[in-house]
This record gives C-alpha cells, sequence and structure tokens, in this order.
C-alpha cells in the first residue's frame, strides 16, 4: 500500500497570510494538490497534516470539495509534522509532499512511486542552469560556487519506504541527527538517497510573487 503525507501545517510567514486557502482556476491551493495525487490510483491513503488552529477550515473545504483525506494535527517543526503525517498512515512506502506545490504532475508522482519502490529512499530534484552560490549570510560575500553537474535542486514529491523515513524521524528526535528536508535527514541514517527528475512547474508558493506565476502556469500544465 502506498500513502501520501501532505503537508500544510506551516505558518505562511514569508507570505503574510495562509496562502493555501488562496484560490488558482476557482480552487484552493491545497485543494489543487490533493486532487493531483487522488488521480494517481496507486496511492491509496491521503493524510493531511494542519495546525490545531486552522484544522476546521480545511475540514469544510474538503466537505465542499467532496474530497477524502485524513486530517492530523502538526508538530512546532516541519519534519515533526511530517512524522504525525507518517505515524497516521499505513502505507509500506509514504510520499511526503508540500501542500504548496500545486501543479505536482501525477507523472511525477508516479515516477517517484515507482523509483522508491527500486530505491527505497528517493526524492524529486531539478539539474541546475545555472551557477549556485554558497553565500556569506551576514556579509552576503559568494564563498564558494557549486559544480553545476552535481547540483540538484530539491523539491518535493519525497517518498520512503516506512521504516527508513520512521527511523529518521525518531533518531531526529533524539538529537542525534538533523537536516533541512526528509531526505537529507534520512541520508545521515546512512541510507542512500536516489533523485527522481522533477518539473520546473512544480514550483512552490513561499512569496506572493510565487502564487502569480503557477496561477499562469496553471492555464498550461
Amino acid at each position: 500500500m502506498i500513502s501520501a503525507v501532505i503537508t500544510a501545517a506551516g505558518n505562511c510567514t514569508r507570505f503574510g497570510k495562509e496562502k493555501l486557502f488562496c484560490l488558482i482556476d476557482r480552487e484552493p491551493v491545497f485543494i489543487k494538490t490533493l486532487k493531483k495525487f487522488l488521480a494517481v490510483k496507486e496511492i491509496k491513503e491521503l493524510i493531511l497534516v494542519v495546525r490545531k488552529e486552522t484544522k476546521q477550515k480545511f475540514v469544510k473545504a474538503l466537505q465542499k470539495f467532496k474530497i477524502k483525506a485524513k486530517l492530523v494535527e502538526g508538530g512546532p517543526e516541519r519534519y515533526l509534522s511530517a512524522y504525525q503525517g507518517v505515524k497516521a498512515s499505513r502505507g509500506e512506502y509514504i510520499l511526503i509532499h508540500d501542500a504548496a506545490r500545486p501543479l505536482v504532475s501525477p507523472a511525477l508522482i508516479t515516477r517517484v512511486i515507482a523509483g522508491v519502490k527500486k530505491h527505497q529512499a528517493v526524492m524529486a530534484a531539478l539539474e541546475t542552469t545555472t551557477c549556485v552560490k554558497r553565500v556569506n549570510q551576514q556579509t552576503l560575500a559568494v564563498e564558494e560556487c557549486l559544480d553545476r553537474k552535481n547540483s540538484w535542486l530539491g523539491q518535493t514529491p519525497q517518498a520512503f519506504k516506512r521504516a527508513i523515513i520512521e527511523k529518521a524521524y525518531r533518531r531526529a528526535i533524539k538529537g542525534e541527527i538533523c537536516g533541512m528536508d526528509d531526505c537529507e535527514l534520512v541520508r545521515k541514517t546512512g541510507v542512500k538517497v536516489t533523485v527522481v527528475p522533477g518539473e520546473w512547474t512544480n514550483k512552490k508558493i513561499t512569496i506572493p510573487g510565487d502564487l502569480a506565476i503557477i496561477r499562469n502556469w496553471s492555464k498550461y500544465v
């Protein structure tokens, strides 16, 4: 069985308001995202992780658009929220995806599923087409230029065999490892994470300008 955990428990600090209820083609962002996963027959379970204070708003939207998803309250950090979703799921393989990436395609989701069945731990990512710089956050001085041949831009879905991601979360909670995303936590347990080529349109809404771009792209994808 394959489960999908959709994380929707962020504070939307950089966006300035609750972005997941902004509309794209008359549908809230997160509804658009959920529908992409519902279009993939291999996914048998949808888990939506939300903040306690917004839970009822999500419930009403799910009812309005007649979408079945199990709601789970998240934690104070992103990985803790995802962990709550994983614990509530039943799948042998689990996909974890940002609700704020509404243009993820069913084709990409299907490729990620195929990848996790083969490699046990995978993530969608994009090859870079420009130089990526490591910059000192205090002085803004460039400290390193990463080789484009070896640099990829991380996306979601990320997917794992259940035992692998559960172990990574438990070790993170104990303070034994830390990482910027789920695949980094998994990698630090010694498990190899393999890239599944992503899509440029699988953009995350972080600031208002991102929403404007995605609304435009949604007409064509």
